[in-house]
């Protein structure tokens, strides 16, 4: 597989004097960030050469040492990636098709957000989500320190800090939310964990010292109780968050764990690892120290080893920790017992790169071996792959995991929605799925800086792609794909809590079902809050051998089937157009006979709603087929459609293209009311400001609602603009929000404009949910009449949608 080789197999100086492989893409790593970096966040040297790491323990003398260390996860996991390239594992069907995508896909995000300064880009860790929302939080909280505080001080309490924030950043769950106390802005998820962590660290929960709250040490963890940080997280019935429990007792066990006295020091800080590694034996004393990373991995791996839950996976009576058996690895028998685990340690990495980094910014410190450390094997890094299509899970993993699912989904509070597999952590698909993100994060690397065109000494590494590319990008594709929750399709059971640790995403089959309400969805201008991607906001959903429990329960409760479809407006249907339950020639095809089961009950209880039938996914047909399938899909789905035959609209769509958009676009278009009067106003405007195209978007999706043009206008040969310029605009919001900590469903702007010598552009607010975009001829005279008549039109959309200015319903409307 020529994609995936290699020119050459980068090589460490061990302690035997020998060079020993430390990784397959070795070759395209360097210590995260290189000395060609600029962001304060450098981890070489110009005498890094002359350090000598640790070679790995032997593992036929100590096998359980070798599981424990670093050298271990890639070197493991290279069984798998290999079975991967030969399509030869053992739960996944892998498409090297979409490698190139997937590479493409994480090199735009990365352009989008930092291009050309990809020498700024930091390297992966907890740093980032301190400063969710654009604000410097973490450098705050050093300058409100006095100046009798040393440097070695404040990285100490950094150190306190990251530490209790990483171990505190599980899975929280869909519902929990946190809201600052010093800004008042609503966080979630790992930012959310963060910031809490952080207000709850200047409070002084962690510390046992009155006079010093900005510490973590023992007695402070030892004391605090499930209750108190619960209060510190803001946890209620209204606001949950998963794991609690379990949380609450990790930080417990930590303060029994920083009671070593050689590592954490008299008081049992964290921070205190900091003079331990400062005088460690292995450390190169000078002006610039340099910590190796092995040092650095045996503290956190055999300091922190006592408050992690008993491991299943031991060798020699010895806990191994993050480490699993893998039917992908050589068989025991006959191999020895450690031949078939796969190391991950996903933790200890994670908290190696979160605390390099304030190490290095405060005191310089260098750290030697920094390419031993792997991608994170988590959820939003291999949800990449499977949200890409690279990854597939295969069937019959499937209907097990769906199965596991649907009886946890009976455990009260468990997720309910958007039926995804689900694995506990020792399932062998979970184990798999892991490995094989190892090795790909590695090839992905080498891949993102050749299309980026980087070359020694300013390629980006391991750490700058993963916070830049591979984990942004992952995030990004699990909240298009799973709109309703943002949570990864596959879910993890750990620790009696289900921990979002995985992903599958379009590759798995589905139909879904979206029913909106009339009244939500059909007033006039207002209706498109549930109009987002893939049903965002939407009240109900269900789809076939995902959610068929739940179909059959709305279909066949009297009550429930009354209640769900009475008074609907809009359903909209989306079919897989690979599923077998989607057989055209099979009239028991299960996918048809449930969606025509649904349109019967439509039709008894909500006989003039409107039908819309996506068939996704149309990317895997032939191109020269492509046609015909959708012909005969959209016949079979007529014939099925009951008293809603002449009426139900068909769009074949793919995430891969603009179909998917301009489906979504054609369907908000047909269900506007007064859509002549709308565009007669339009008409009207762009006759008075002599405008050449004028495009009313709605405002959360920025789907076109529709738009009126000049005979200039209607010579633009671009006739995908709509779409570009929905992307462009969605991707500025984007940005706004992640600087300001707002939410990307909120207005963002108010009106912005683009004055050159060639044109003039506008995007403002037209009403509370849309905003109009004219392009006009240049001038300033022309632009700012313009603006004043769009100020003026204003009132008559507000009429028009019986809203007043400030967005009160009218007695009239």
């Amino acid at each position: 597989m020529g994609l995936f080789n290699r020119k050459s197999t980068g090589r460490i100086k061990t302690n035997n004097g020998d060079s020993s492989s430390v990784a397959n893409s070795a070759s395209s790593l360097k210590s995260p960030l290189s000395k060609g970096n600029t962001n304060g966040f450098s981890f070489a040297s110009a005498s890094m050469a002359d350090i000598t790491l640790p070679g790995p323990p032997d593992p036929a003398l100590d096998p359980a040492a070798y599981l424990r260390s670093i050298y271990a996860v890639r070197q493991r996991s290279r069984y798998i990636i290999v079975n991967a390239k030969r399509d030869q594992l053992s739960h996944f069907d892998v498409d090297f098709g979409k490698w190139k995508e997937t590479a493409a896909y994480v090199v735009s995000i990365i352009k989008r957000d930092y291009a050309p300064d990809y020498h700024k880009i930091p390297p992966h860790g907890r740093w980032q989500h301190f400063e969710a929302g654009g604000r410097p939080r973490v450098d705050q909280l050093l300058a409100a320190w006095p100046s009798s505080v040393d440097n070695q001080e404040r990285a100490r309490r950094l150190i306190d800090l990251f530490l209790v924030s990483v171990l505190l950043d599980a899975g929280a769950g869909t519902r929990w939310s946190y809201k600052s106390k010093e800004s008042g802005k609503v966080y979630k998820r790992s930012e959310g964990l963060a910031i809490a962590s952080l207000e709850m660290f200047k409070a002084g929960y962690f510390s046992s010292d009155s006079h010093e709250p900005c510490q973590v040490d023992s007695a402070g963890l030892k004391k605090l109780t499930t209750q108190q940080l619960g209060k510190g997280l803001q946890v209620s019935e209204a606001n949950p968050i998963m794991g609690l429990e379990g949380r609450a007792s990790l930080l417990y066990k930590l303060g029994d764990a920083l009671q070593n006295k050689a590592l954490f020091g008299l008081n049992g800080r964290p921070g205190h690892m900091l003079d331990y590694l400062l005088s460690h034996p292995s450390t190169q004393a000078s002006s610039v120290p340099i910590i190796t990373v092995p040092t650095l991995w045996a503290v956190l791996i055999n300091g922190l080893a006592s408050i992690w839950p008993a491991s299943r996976t031991q060798i020699d009576g010895v806990a191994i920790g993050d480490a699993w058996p893998c039917s992908s690895m050589p068989a025991s028998p006959p191999g020895q017992p450690w031949e078939n685990i796969v190391p991950f340690h996903k933790l200890t990495q994670w908290l190696c790169y979160s605390l390099m980094v304030p190490m290095t910014k405060l005191l310089n410190i260098q750290f030697a071996g920094t390419e031993l450390l792997t991608g994170l094997p988590e959820y939003r890094n291999g949800g990449l792959f499977v949200d890409t299509g690279l990854l597939t899970l295969k069937e019959h993993d499937k209907e097990r995991g769906i199965a596991a699912f649907k009886n946890n989904a009976m455990v009260k509070g468990q997720p309910s929605m958007e039926v995804v597999p689900l694995f506990t952590t020792d399932d062998d698909v979970i184990v798999e799925w892991r490995a094989v993100t190892v090795g790909l994060l590695d090839d992905l690397l080498v891949e993102v800086n050749r299309l980026l065109g980087l070359q020694d000494p300013n390629m980006l590494t391991l750490a700058q792609m993963l916070e830049a590319g591979s984990w942004k990008g992952g995030r990004e594709l699990a909240e298009v794909s799973r709109p309703n929750t943002k949570e990864p399709p596959i879910m993890i059971l750990s620790d009696e809590v289900a921990v979002e640790n995985a992903t599958q995403g379009p590759t798995l089959s589905i139909h879904w079902l979206g029913v909106f309400d009339q009244a939500r969805c059909l007033g006039v201008l207002a209706s498109f809050e549930c109009v987002g991607p893939l049903f965002d906001n939407s009240p109900t959903n269900f789809g076939g051998d995902r959610q068929g429990a739940y179909v059959e329960s709305y279909l066949h409760d009297p009550a429930e089937r009354t209640r769900v479809f009475t008074g609907v407006g809009v359903l909209i249907y989306v079919f897989d157009v690979e599923s077998r339950e989607f057989d055209t020639e099979d009239r028991n095809a299960r996918d048809l006979v449930t969606y025509s089961a649904i349109v019967k009950a439509l039709a008894e209880n909500s006989p003039q709603a409107r039908v819309f039938a996506l068939v996704h996914k149309m990317d895997l047909v032939q191109a020269d087929f492509r046609e015909q399938v959708l012909k005969d899909k959209t016949s079979a789905i007529r014939e099925r459609s009951g008293r809603f035959q002449r009426t139900i609209h068909t769009y074949g769509t793919s995430i891969w293209d603009q179909t998917l958009y301009k489906a979504w676009g054609m369907i908000v278009h047909s269900l506007i009311p007064n859509l002549d009067v709308i565009e007669g106003i339009l008409s009207d405007l762009a006759d008075i400001t002599e405008a050449e195209e004028i495009i009313l978007f709605e405002r959360t999706t920025f789907l076109t609602v529709t738009s009126v043009k000049s005979k200039v206008g209607g010579k633009n040969p671009y006739e995908d603009r709509f779409e570009r310029l929905s992307n462009i605009i969605k991707t500025f919001k984007s940005s706004i929000a992640t600087f300001t900590g707002s939410s990307t469903s909120s207005h963002q702007f108010g009106e912005f404009y683009i004055k050159t010598t060639r044109f003039n552009l506008i995007i403002a607010m037209l009403t509370n949910n849309t905003y109009a975009l004219i392009a006009l001829p240049p001038g300033e005279a022309e632009l700012q009449c313009t603006r004043l008549n769009l100020f003026s039109a204003r009132d008559q959309f507000a009429q028009l949608a019986g809203f007043s200015d400030d967005g009160r319903k009218t007695v009239d409307g």
